[in-house]
């Protein structure tokens, strides 16, 4: 697939004469057959063509590495030698998309919007990666010229020719807005707009469904009913229902709803749960309601931008941990929380991670104290109406603060 401009320009497609069986995986993944392939072109009579099409191009492949080898490979056998620069979308799209869980061209094309409806047919992964590369074109243009010069530092790290593209992308840059981000040693934050005034939750369970866009279900409003009645008994109460019914919004709403202000702890047994809860339930709730909600774990979930500015200043040789700098770079612009749970794949290399993780100590002469993930979390944790947190770290909080639970309503 053809760019120029920023566009599509042209396609080339042609199956090409192996002269041996398929194996079945093969004609399993991508549907050709022997058939098929019997009547195709040996690859000497499209090579002149294909040289044709990319010698004077930049060759941007999901992979590059075993594309562009695979491709030159061929070529060479023929009599032409490809030298053309090498550009890989997978890195790219590491550091740009720093919080997807995994990068291959099918899970891209999803979170993406991408359609990949024939996947592993050479040409359908050919247009996916082409519209792939110009979304992150389009990210890399957007981010203030102050991140691309700190991620240039490290670029050098980048798989072949692959950080031309950022080079180019500054280009287009422009200087970051001081009304969205601050600064500090190299690293742009975003500024937190301000929390919108709450509004009242109806007493009526079905009322607040329906503006959730939601439909009443008639067990989950007898669950409702039962959270209702049984937080007037001041008694610890124990309610059992099947899954599916919609339990979370049955307990959240009511609670929500009262009057007497109370601030609500919900503890769930993974951080894994609570992530979803605040990603899901609690998510649509603050957007419709206003209701100031805020996930609280142990001090070790947050990055420590002390330590990470520090590492930003060492000259590490390893190509993984530079490019973990730059992606962590980016993710810095997005992150609401600094919870580096939002990185799925730091475990590639962990060790690297646990020097920037926050030990709960934070001094007030650092450079980021207002800033500071850990510290912003448990100044918010003090006034959310709305507190989701998980049992290892409720447990761990209450035997140092007493007060932690005190007067407040717990639901586990």
């Amino acid at each position: 697939v053809i760019i120029q401009g920023n566009k599509i320009m042209d396609s080339y497609e042609t199956d090409v004469n192996p002269h041996e069986s398929l194996d079945e995986h093969i004609v399993h993944l991508t549907g050709i057959t022997d058939k098929q392939l019997a009547k195709a072109p040996d690859f000497g009579q499209v090579a002149h063509h294909i040289y044709q099409l990319i010698e004077d191009c930049i060759f941007v492949a999901h992979n590059v590495k075993f594309d562009a080898n695979l491709l030159a490979e061929a070529l060479f056998l023929e009599g032409y030698e490809l030298t053309i620069p090498r550009v890989d979308t997978v890195e790219l799209a590491q550091l740009f998309f720093p919080r997807f869980e995994k990068y291959n061209l099918s899970h891209l094309s999803r979170q993406l919007n991408i359609d990949l409806a024939e996947a592993h047919t050479a040409i359908a992964d050919a247009r996916a990666t082409a519209i792939l590369f110009l979304r992150l074109l389009q990210k890399i243009e957007s981010l203030p010229i102050e991140c691309l010069e700190s991620l240039l530092v490290y670029s050098d790290s980048l798989l072949f020719e692959t950080a031309m593209v950022i080079q180019e992308g500054l280009a287009k840059a422009k200087p970051y807005d001081p009304n969205k981000y601050i600064k500090i040693r190299q690293i742009l934050l975003p500024k937190g707009p301000k929390a919108p005034k709450p509004y009242q939750i109806s007493k009526s369970f079905p009322i607040n469904m329906a503006l959730l866009g939601l439909e009443e279900r008639p067990k989950q409003t007898q669950f409702a009913q039962l959270i209702d009645e049984d937080y007037h008994q001041g008694v610890a109460s124990f309610i059992e229902a099947q899954t599916g019914i919609g339990k979370t919004y049955g307990y959240l709403l009511p609670l929500l709803a009262k009057e007497d202000q109370n601030q609500i702890i919900v503890s769930v047994p993974t951080k894994l749960l609570q992530d979803q809860l605040m990603a899901g339930e609690v998510a649509a709730i603050q957007e419709q309601f206003h209701i100031a909600c805020h996930s609280l774990k142990g001090p070790a979930n947050y990055l420590k931008l002390d330590s990470f500015a520090d590492s930003l200043d060492q000259n590490d040789q390893n190509r993984l941990v530079n490019r973990y700098k730059m992606q962590l770079l980016v993710w810095l612009l997005e992150t609401k929380t600094g919870d580096l749970d939002e990185i799925k794949q730091k475990q590639r290399f962990a060790a690297y991670f646990e020097q920037l993780k926050h030990d709960g100590d934070i001094k007030q002469s650092s450079e980021f104290y207002d800033y500071d993930f850990w510290r912003v979390s448990y100044e918010k944790a003090k006034t959310a109406r709305l507190l989701i947190t998980n049992h290892a770290y409720f447990l761990h909080r209450v035997q140092d603060d007493k007060d932690f639970a005190r007067n407040k309503v717990l639901v586990f």
